[in-house]
């Protein structure tokens, strides 16, 4: 068998938006504390601030996230999730070009676009299973982890130089290019229909 009939077109369009997001969210990482610093005059202080608004939806969110992927269909959390991630990057240019943006503006919209990448993050994973056969299954989550290292190895990188020698608009576009890229990418993938199972309370469900 080989390694394109293991893993079919469905989820090699979940595969490309993975990479996709993974490399959106670390390019937008690495550019945020550097436009703080170098365009918003931010200290040591202001900037672990900001650095705590980017960290903090994973302590919040990452439950929450798990619990609405076991319940809602996955390929539209996933691409409600990157939209409003794209939309955060979004403004964030639009703020940059007109002029407007400042810290606690930078640190609200980056706080969202993170809301967007934990769902992202957390409802992928569990997406895989249904579009894979069992035996595949290994090589599909390799190519999952795959993306996220590429991106970890190469994001921060791209995000750095783009602030770095053409500015923040610039860097913060290409993020929010590679969100749009993944919401596309997730509207052509066909999710299909899971079992009814018994729904608990969410409460329930963390205990």
């Amino acid at each position: 068998m080989t390694e394109q009939d293991k893993l079919p077109a469905t989820f090699n369009r979940l595969a490309w938006s993975n990479l996709a997001a993974q490399s959106a969210e670390q390019v937008a990482l690495a550019a945020a504390p550097i436009v703080a610093v170098l365009a918003l005059g931010a200290g040591e202080a202001e900037t672990g601030l900001l650095q705590t608004a980017l960290t903090l939806p994973f302590v919040l969110f990452a439950i929450p996230a798990g619990l609405l992927a076991d319940r809602l269909s996955r390929r539209w959390l996933m691409a409600g999730a990157e939209a409003l991630r794209a939309a955060a990057l979004l403004a964030i240019l639009a703020l940059i070009v007109l002029g407007w943006l400042t810290l606690p503006l930078l640190g609200f919209l980056g706080f969202v676009a993170v809301c967007g990448t934990v769902v992202y993050s957390v409802a992928a994973p569990a997406l895989v299973p249904s579009l894979v056969s069992p035996q595949a299954l290994p090589a599909a989550n390799a190519r999952i982890e795959l993306a996220r290292t590429v991106a970890f190895a190469a994001g921060p990188a791209l995000g750095g130089f783009l602030v770095g020698w053409i500015g923040g608009g610039p860097a913060f576009g290409s993020a929010a290019a590679l969100s749009v890229l993944a919401v596309v990418l997730l509207t052509r993938l066909q999710e299909p229909a899971r079992a009814s199972a018994t729904r608990r309370h969410p409460w329930q469900e963390v205990r």
